[in-house]
């Protein structure tokens, strides 16, 4: 089909995808850099490698079979377009804004994918809503809004099928870092604690909040990838339809942070009541995702997976393995550099710390929430005995 493309537009190529935007040229900030918000459909760039992420989970967890996916807030269509053609995913791409759904509707029929996919223009719960009435399975659902998820949990979690994927995108990161403690407060219902894991903290927030929502629809969801990219959480949840499930993991993965501000001790807790609390500067933090956020041999797949994608670059296959190391050690990390100013000592190098770490019989790796982080599962007190070496 032909498809008319305006001298105020321009066709992006994404992955296989082919879609038709307003000319980023158009839209360009005082500082020279593009901003989607400013036009009139929205289409982030900076969200290929979110994408990217996507279609290769969708690819591992469904291990190349067809599935039926539904997208609720979609935009240009991007990311249900990618999932439809190299995912072999089919299913509704939606949104509320009437020129979206012209865009959607030309990028489907650009890439020829008019049997496999339907635009649609609805609210996004309304959309969801409409789902869970229909009696159709779905496979897979993904949410990615303009700030927090949290609107869209309840009417996110009903429509999926007994055993199901679903991905979500958070990036209000300002209240999950605890940088807006009031709003933290009201969306999430933590009170905030100024800690140097702040990054993580944000995603085992996010996390309980999910599943606690999750829950209360008797939805179990086991997180299979966790992250922090750039200006974004992302959140690959594997779910079950079992209300006794449901309740095991919260169960098991609700709890608190102990966190003690003078050593940076931090360890997990069931209940505030488990321990007593000495000095002014420990604090209880929470509640929030106590288990593992991710799963190691699940993301060793979808690695596999990426090495086969010529337009899975490097970056994305290291950022992928260093999550493999990370997710194996389930204890927020730890800043090195606050460690050391603890001691007042000069730092060595974060790799040499961390060999030295190793040479003590503990693992020890870099995290991507924060290059002066470490993920070890050593005692704070060895850690302050091997600094007090130097």
């Amino acid at each position: 089909m032909n498809i008319k493309v305006f001298d105020w537009e321009e066709i992006i190529v994404e992955g296989l995808a082919k879609i038709i935007i307003p000319k980023r040229e158009l839209f360009i900030r005082p500082d020279g850099l593009y901003e989607p918000a400013w036009s009139p459909v929205f289409y982030n760039p900076l969200m290929e490698f979110n994408r990217n992420i996507t279609v290769l989970v969708t690819i591992t967890y469904f291990n190349k079979k067809e599935f039926f996916f539904i997208e609720p807030l979609s935009g240009t269509g991007i990311r249900g377009i990618r999932l439809a053609l190299e995912s072999n995913g089919y299913g509704y791409i939606n949104d509320v804004d009437p020129l979206s759904y012209y865009y959607m509707e030309r990028n489907i029929s650009l890439n020829s994918l008019q049997g496999k996919l339907v635009a649609t223009i609805n609210e996004a719960n309304t959309f969801l809503n409409n789902f869970t009435f229909s009696g159709i399975i779905v496979d897979y659902i993904d949410i990615d809004p303009y700030g927090s998820p949290i609107p869209f949990i309840d009417s996110a979690v009903r429509p999926l099928g007994k055993k199901a994927l679903i991905g979500i995108t958070a990036t209000d990161t300002g209240p999950l870092t605890c940088s807006h403690k009031q709003k933290t407060l009201r969306r999430y219902g933590v009170r905030c604690q100024k800690v140097d894991f702040s990054k993580e903290l944000g995603l085992r927030i996010l996390l309980y909040n999910i599943a606690l929502r999750a829950a209360s629809n008797d939805v179990a969801v086991y997180p299979l990838i966790s992250f922090q990219h750039k200006y974004y959480y992302r959140v690959f949840l594997k779910t079950a339809r079992r209300g006794n499930e449901s309740y095991k993991v919260m169960d098991k993965c609700s709890g608190y942070i102990l966190y003690n501000s003078e050593n940076l001790d931090r360890e997990f807790i069931k209940e505030p009541n488990e321990v007593k609390v000495n000095g002014q500067k420990t604090q209880i933090i929470g509640p929030l995702w106590i288990c593992p956020l991710g799963d190691p041999d699940f993301i060793k797949k979808v690695i596999n997976e990426g090495t086969r994608q010529e337009y899975i670059n490097r970056e994305t296959i290291n950022f992928l393995e260093e999550l493999v190391r990370e997710t194996t050690i389930n204890q927020p990390y730890i800043r090195y550099d606050k460690l050391f100013g603890l001691h007042k000592k000069n730092m060595p190098s974060i790799n040499t710390f961390i060999e030295l770490i190793r040479k003590h019989g503990y693992e020890a790796y870099r995290t991507h929430f924060d290059p002066r982080g470490i993920k070890t599962n050593v005692p704070i007190e060895i850690l302050h005995e091997i600094i007090s070496s130097f």
